[in-house]
């Protein structure tokens, strides 16, 4: 009699489980990651149920089916090989398709670089900012099961010749007056100006954010919509490392600073009564006799910022283009208690011995505020570079805004269009 044989019973196989992958940040190998699969052994199990001695003679067990075989892993690998003039904040990237990478070591001349793995085990991101002017080697390896893709490559970042930089005109830790225009000078022109506006905020102050305004490729100027509220701080982040300025020059530094103002200074004189009356917090405290150019040399008007104080200056008429043979030419001299409102050369100071009859009469000078010792000396001591003073009905123009800062004299609303022009 045939006996009906017993089903075969179940293999039952080892499942797959890959091993715990782990991160190494330095050092060179990230460690493994990935599924390194166990394969499948049914040698010696026995059926789970019935008698083993029932399985018929002539009657094989089914053959286990073998794995697919598969591609390696494809990589995906920023930056190119050979690639130069890397932006250093560009992302160096490596990324598998499948699997998981196995190790990326990123070295450069000052050792290896750190990188990040996600999540999956399969991108690795480099962290952080490269060096300028330095040359990588990234070498990598993926794993899918038994199957395997490896690689290296290298690349250069930007070189000297392509970076560039600002510097400002304040610095961390300093106090100004209340008028104080933050400036950016730039070591080579900026065509993309609207990416390096959006690089730096400009914070604090007590007053609304305000507007930049270019006045050249390389001369950019910040004011908020009013001036600075006294004894506040102002905080300038310019984030500009990796910033594309334009023309192939990239940012090479961050620059973080604060400032503070002081109290609110703020002196004005009128050419009518030719008086120079000192105002603190909004308080009227001095008033000084004071002599404005002649008509040949009139002063400008408008609110000009201390630029720099010194007590003791030399002014050459040479500096002016006045020659011997110039009616207008006076012998070089040093003043004193020297307050400088323009690059050209306006000054409050001490009046000379000989225009000290004149103030608060007659209007004597090349331009500048001459005052009598005292007025010249407290403007001196007592206003700092930022505070503001103004010049009225001399019936000049205005100084040209960057003859120093005469940003207060354009309106708000026109401050960003550089192609705007006052009374200048």
């Amino acid at each position: 009699m045939n006996t009906t044989p017993s089903p075969e019973p179940s293999r039952p196989g080892a499942a797959a489980r890959p091993v715990t992958r782990r991160t190494l940040m330095r050092g060179g190998a990230l460690g493994v990651f990935g599924a390194i699969f166990l394969s499948a052994c049914s040698q010696g199990e026995q059926s789970a149920q019935g008698d083993p001695s029932a399985s018929p003679q002539g009657s094989s067990s089914p053959t286990p089916t073998s794995a697919a075989s598969t591609a390696p892993p494809a990589l995906t690998v920023e930056p190119e090989d050979g690639a130069q003039q890397v932006n250093p904040v560009a992302p160096v990237r490596v990324s598998a398709d499948r699997g998981a990478l196995e190790r990326v070591d990123l070295t450069g001349p000052a050792g290896p670089v750190e990188g990040e793995m996600s999540e999956d085990g399969r991108t690795w991101t480099a962290s952080g900012p490269l060096d300028f002017n330095a040359a990588y080697t990234l070498s990598y390896a993926a794993a899918d099961g038994t199957d395997r893709s490896e690689g290296e490559r290298t690349f250069s970042t930007v070189t000297p010749e392509l970076e560039a930089n600002a510097t400002l005109n304040v610095v961390d830790g300093g106090t100004y007056g209340t008028g104080q225009i933050i400036q950016f000078s730039f070591s080579e022109p900026v065509s993309r100006k609207a990416e390096v506006e959006q690089a730096i905020s400009v914070t604090g102050g007590g007053v609304a954010a305000g507007r930049f305004r270019w006045y050249s490729d390389t001369l950019m100027r910040y004011r908020p919509p009013e001036k600075w509220a006294p004894h506040s701080r102002v905080e300038v982040a310019a984030d500009l490392l990796g910033v594309d300025f334009g023309n192939g020059m990239i940012g090479n530094e961050n620059t973080r600073l604060a400032f503070a103002t002081g109290a609110k200074h703020y002196a004005v004189v009128e050419n009518s009564d030719k008086v120079l009356r000192v105002f603190v917090d909004d308080r009227l405290v001095e008033e000084f006799p004071a002599t404005l150019g002649n008509e040949d040399w009139p002063s400008v008007t408008g609110e000009l910022v201390i630029m720099e104080q010194q007590a003791k200056y030399s002014f050459n008429p040479k500096s002016l283009g006045l020659t011997k043979d110039d009616p207008h030419w006076y012998e070089p001299f040093d003043a004193s208690w020297t307050s400088r409102l323009t690059r050209s050369g306006v000054f409050v100071h001490q009046a000379l011995p000989s225009a000290i009859p004149l103030l608060g009469v007659a209007n004597v000078s090349h331009g500048c505020i001459g005052l009598p010792p005292e007025g010249a000396r407290y403007i001196f001591e007592n206003f700092r570079v930022g505070d503001v003073i103004e010049a009225k009905g001399t019936g000049y123009p205005e100084a040209d805004p960057d003859d120093g800062f005469g940003d207060w004299n354009i309106p708000f609303e026109h401050y960003a269009d550089a192609a705007w022009k006052g009374n200048w």
